[in-house]
């Protein structure tokens, strides 16, 4: 099993300036296919999400000499948990700040096409949570991801593609989704001279575009709704060019951080990765 952990800093621009109130940055149902962040909008309460996406690996893909492929398996058990209202770091640990609580395992296979060309479905459904007042959803999310490494003999440039659906409908109350396509690319930059206990580093350097086919809606203080249509990132990795970095039990694939922001500029965060864009 493989843990990954994505904090993220995310902050909003309001023009209204009242007194703080509680409410939620967006519905706590969707952390379970976004993944661990720490939200923030400017003036109101803050929400921390830790996602422990653990996996079990049925079978690994693989393309034979023939060309015939073989199709990867994967099981996956993500557990997230929410915390709310923090005020500073000595607030996450408080026990009323533990709120919601959600469990969506799901199947995910890779699809060798060719040497160059692989292709990644997922399909995940479950269940959760918001502890302060009882309140549960059905969540789900589904998608398909592309990924197409060009010829090259040192320098590696990868063609980066995606389509998400995600959704929850709760017992009580209106139903939500939201659709994503995202496109990118990657660069991977060998650093022959620099060396982890003699094996090389790679560095892994990443240029993604989400636009958000349904907006997502952000609760603002003054009772009305900031949307955000699209996402771009930039992000930076760094991996062992053979074989992954070891912590205890866990293959940490990569490690990096990444910049995300909106294109109105209303958007930032600041992440943290410890897989490739393809596999996380």
């Amino acid at each position: 099993c493989v843990l990954m952990l994505l904090l993220t800093f995310a902050s909003f621009e309001s023009a209204a300036n009242e007194a703080k109130v509680n409410y939620e940055p967006f519905h706590w149902a969707y952390s379970s296919c976004f993944g661990t962040g720490w939200y923030q909008v400017e003036g109101a309460s803050s929400v921390f999400v830790v996602r422990a996406p653990i996996r079990q690996t049925l079978r690994k893909s693989s393309l034979d000499k023939s060309g015939k492929d073989k199709l990867g398996i994967e099981i996956r058990y993500p557990v997230t948990v929410g915390l709310h209202d923090i005020e500073d770091i000595g607030g996450i640990i408080e026990n009323d700040n533990f709120a919601t609580a959600s469990f969506t395992p799901g199947v995910e296979l890779e699809i060798p096409i060719n040497e160059r060309w692989y292709l990644r479905t997922l399909a995940h459904v479950g269940w959760g949570s918001d502890l302060r007042n009882d309140d549960s959803a059905w969540i789900y999310y589904a998608g398909i991801k592309s990924r197409y490494v060009f010829p090259a003999r040192k320098y590696q440039w990868t063609l980066l593609n995606a389509l998400y659906y995600a959704g929850y409908t709760p017992d009580e109350g209106r139903s939500d989704h939201l659709a994503v396509a995202q496109i990118g690319a990657e660069f991977r930059q060998p650093l022959n001279k620099a060396t982890i206990k003699g094996e090389p580093l790679d560095l892994h350097w990443t240029l993604m575009y989400s636009f958000l086919g349904n907006e997502l809606h952000f609760n603002l203080p003054d009772g009305t709704f900031d949307p955000i249509g699209d996402q771009i990132e930039v992000g930076l990795q760094m991996s062992l060019r053979n074989r992954p970095f070891k912590l205890w039990f866990l293959n940490i694939h990569r490690v990096g951080v990444g910049y995300q922001f909106s294109s109105d500029g209303q958007f930032t965060a600041i992440t943290l990765s410890m897989n490739s864009w393809f596999r996380k």
